[in-house]
């Protein structure tokens, strides 16, 4: 059947499809929303209504229940599964009045249920009223998309830029799934030549873990400085971590400072991703074991002593750099073997190419995290 438009009013005026085989009743409730100010489209089948929908996204629909070539429950459920029904709330129409039809249209995804004979105050009221909730939610949802993009700005304002830390030598790149996620960095200058860097995971994925982060910057830097060992320091953040978090709340964590002028690294990991260093004839992937920060207030970490060349460069990543279909071990070889095969490359260009290598890969995204540190 032929879709067919009939627009009236103002063009920024929500427009409504209704869709219903029997003629009488469409051109009935159109009449009645374009008296109402509403602009209408109408189609008489499901595959008219489908075309209308995907070209003109209208702002709601009107579905009869039982179309010639298939159910109105059926498309509401296939407008669901295309997140469709967020955007174009349903309103079935059907001269059922039984509960259990009325309860299969709600679990389909529509939002209202009016049974004919239809009453023209009635579908104008109700189609109001969904207009009105669509709106509110629609604002809603950009003020969420403020808010998460303010927060995502705290946050990346919270992870220094290289440049704003004179002969620190490193680069980083974060890619996270929401604006704002758990995975971060910190760098320190503590002393001349010594500078501290620091890669986080927080536990979970949702906006409170990106909160905890600032937590984290507060305490290194509170803690950060020469006279304290990088275990000191892991053992104070625990500490005050361990009395801060919610439970179940954590952090993996590795902690590296390296003097630059000797070429010593202190490597502390709080149940993190092993550090991976790219000499300049080989690759050691530096495994500790240790636990993880902010649950265990006898937690224990593990340490280890490097020495590097000039040249020799330290990586740094969360685990979603190393999360593999077919094992960790081989997402570890994967990033080791990117970091090798392109360290002709400055770190600049070499960190965020691998991070969109890898990601490219990844059949779940989750957050990423790599930083990447020269002698």
């Amino acid at each position: 059947m032929r879709l067919m438009p009939a627009v009236c009013g103002l063009n920024d005026s929500p427009l409504v499809l209704v869709v219903d085989d029997d003629p009488t009743i469409v051109c009935t409730i159109s009449g009645l929303l374009r008296a109402a100010g509403f602009r209408t489209a109408t189609a008489g089948d499901v595959s008219s209504a489908l075309r209308g929908i995907y070209e003109m996204r209208p702002d709601l629909l009107l579905l009869d229940v039982q179309l010639p070539d298939g159910s109105g429950f059926d498309l509401c459920r296939r407008l669901t599964s295309e997140g469709l029904c967020h955007s174009t709330p349903t309103l079935f129409i059907s001269a059922s009045e039984d509960i259990c039809r009325k309860v299969e249209g709600f679990e389909a995804g529509g939002v209202d249920y009016i049974t004919k004979p239809i009453v023209g105050a009635e579908v104008v009221a109700r189609v109001r009223t969904h207009l009105r909730l669509k709106q509110a939610y629609e604002r809603l949802a950009d003020l969420q998309v403020e808010r998460m993009g303010r927060l995502a700005a705290a946050q990346q304002n919270l992870m220094p830029e290289p440049r704003s830390i004179p002969n620190s030598r490193f680069s980083a790149c974060v890619r996270q799934v929401l604006p704002a996620g758990g995975d971060f960095y910190d760098v320190i200058q503590t002393g001349p030549q010594v500078v501290d860097y620091m890669v986080a995971d927080a536990s979970g994925h949702d906006l409170a873990a990106s909160l905890w982060t600032g937590c984290l910057k507060a305490l290194a830097m509170e803690y950060a400085s020469l006279p304290n060992l990088p275990g000191q320091i892991m053992q104070s953040m625990n500490s005050s971590l361990c009395r801060l978090l919610p439970i179940g709340a954590f952090f993996t964590l590795i902690y590296a400072r390296l003097n630059h002028g000797t070429g010593h690294l202190s490597l502390v990991s709080a149940g993190h991703t092993p550090a991976i260093v790219v000499h300049q004839d080989e690759v050691t992937v530096i495994r500790q074991r240790g636990d993880v920060l902010g649950a265990f207030g006898d937690a224990a970490f593990g340490r280890t002593e490097v020495k590097l060349g000039m040249g020799d460069r330290l990586f740094l990543y969360t685990d979603g750099l190393v999360d593999c279909r077919c094992s960790y071990e081989e997402g570890l070889r994967r990033l080791s073997d990117a970091c090798v095969r392109l360290r002709e490359l400055p770190l600049s260009e070499l960190v965020p190419r691998v991070v969109e290598e890898i990601r490219a890969s990844l059949s779940c995204p989750d957050d990423v995290l790599l930083m990447g540190i020269e002698l």
